[in-house]
Order: C-alpha cells, then structure tokens, then sequence
C-alpha cells in the first residue's frame, strides 16, 4: 500500500510527534511543488543566459561588456573601494546566515515556523541554483586589471546577486508580515541592496554584466515562488 507524505505525518503525530512539527512538515509538504517550479523555472533562465551571453551573443556583447567594467573601473578611488566592498559583503553567508538564524529565530518563538522555514529555503535554494550553474556552465571570470578581491570560481552567475533578490525580497516581506514594518521601507531597502550588490559585483570586475543580470532575473523568479508559497501556507 502506498504511504503519502501526508499520511505518515498524521501517523507520526499520533505517535508523539509534536504538534509544531507536525504542521512544519505540512508546511514543508506544501511548498514542495512551489519549491520545484521555482527551481525549475528558475534553472531555465539561467540556461537562456548562458547560452545567450556565451554561444548565439558572445561577439556582440563582449565588447560591450568589456566596455561597462572598464568605465565602472574609472571611477575607482579608495573610499569608493571601501563602501563597495561593503555593500558587496551584504550578500554573503558571513551576513546572510546570522540574519537568517535571528530572524527566523524570532518567526519560530512567534510560531510563524513555516515563514522561518520559507525564508531558509530562499537562501538555500540560491546557493543551489548558483553552485550547479558555475559548475556547469564554468565561465571565466573578468580579468581586465590586476584585482586582489577576485574569487577563484567560476562566472556566471552572480551568486551575490541572486541572493540579494531572493533573501532580501523574503526578509521584507516577513518584516512586513510579521514584524509590522511597512511595505514602503523594506522594498525599498531590499531592492537598493539588490541592485548595490549587483552594481558592486561589476565595480569590483568580479563578474561581466550578463552574469549580474542573469542571477537577477533567476533569483526573482525564486523568490516569486517563494512568495507564492509563503502566502499559500501562512495567508501572507
């Protein structure tokens, strides 16, 4: 007899599972499908990127790439080097992991598990779609100057930048469900992280163009079935 994820949950509650957990696998159940098409959908734009930018574009918008890094590396100065280093940092597990542990902490203590389970998920579901695409698609990061600060890993996409859309998008929108702040402050906070991060990643000539824009426009479309998730299982 076939056993359901649903129903082995009901048996396990029966069995002294707690009612927290219980409904936390419910929720988890529940986001699943949200989970794979965001993923999915997701990995689809990147393919598109890639093949766009390296195979049918490469010779039209290399040059104009090239062009964006070397006028972005023209403004340089060290104070600016300073504050985008910064601002590029916002993206990383080093910010991104204590954020996530003390907010989700908070959602949990309120009882908004699922909401803390969503937004671990966000985080988790970037750095997935990010590590298997520099896997595969193995694209050579910018080398147009000398630069300490370059990563040793692949190109595309930009990790920082899908994860600043993903994980800042699902922190405004529980602050705003949860904690009361309003929707007015934390979008906009959340979309000039975005975009400082992205920009950043150019100024720092760590990534092409493509790159940015491309974990932009997947780390949204992850962080639309987030959200759609999130307000399917907690009436977001």
């Amino acid at each position: 007899m076939l056993v359901t994820p649903s129903a082995l949950l009901a048996e396990l509650s029966i069995d002294g599972l707690s009612p927290r957990m219980y409904w936390l696998g419910q929720a988890l159940i529940a986001f699943l499908p949200y989970c794979l098409a965001g993923l999915l959908a997701g990995a689809t734009m990147l393919t598109l990127g890639a093949v766009l930018g390296r195979v049918w574009l490469v010779d039209q918008l290399r040059p104009i790439e090239e062009l964006c890094l070397l006028t972005l590396n023209e403004l340089a100065s060290p104070a600016r080097d300073r504050l985008v280093t910064v601002v590029t940092y916002l993206a990383q597990g080093e910010v991104t992991i204590p954020l996530l542990v003390g907010i989700g902490g908070v959602l949990i203590y309120r009882g908004e598990a699922a909401a803390a389970l969503i937004l671990t998920l966000g985080l988790c579901g970037s750095w997935l779609l990010n590590g298997v695409f520099k896997s595969f698609f193995q694209r050579q990061r910018p080398n147009l100057w000398e630069s300490a600060k370059r990563p040793v890993d692949y190109s595309f996409p930009s990790g920082h930048s899908m994860s600043a859309i993903s994980f800042y998008g699902l922190l405004a929108a529980n602050l705003s469900a949860y904690f009361g702040l309003s929707l007015g402050v934390t979008i906009p906070v959340a979309a000039a992280v975005t975009v400082g991060v992205g920009l950043s990643r150019l100024y720092l000539g760590v990534h092409w163009p493509t790159d940015v824009l491309s974990g932009w426009l997947a780390g949204g479309i992850w962080l639309g079935a987030c959200l759609s998730g999130l307000s399917r299982i907690s009436g977001l």
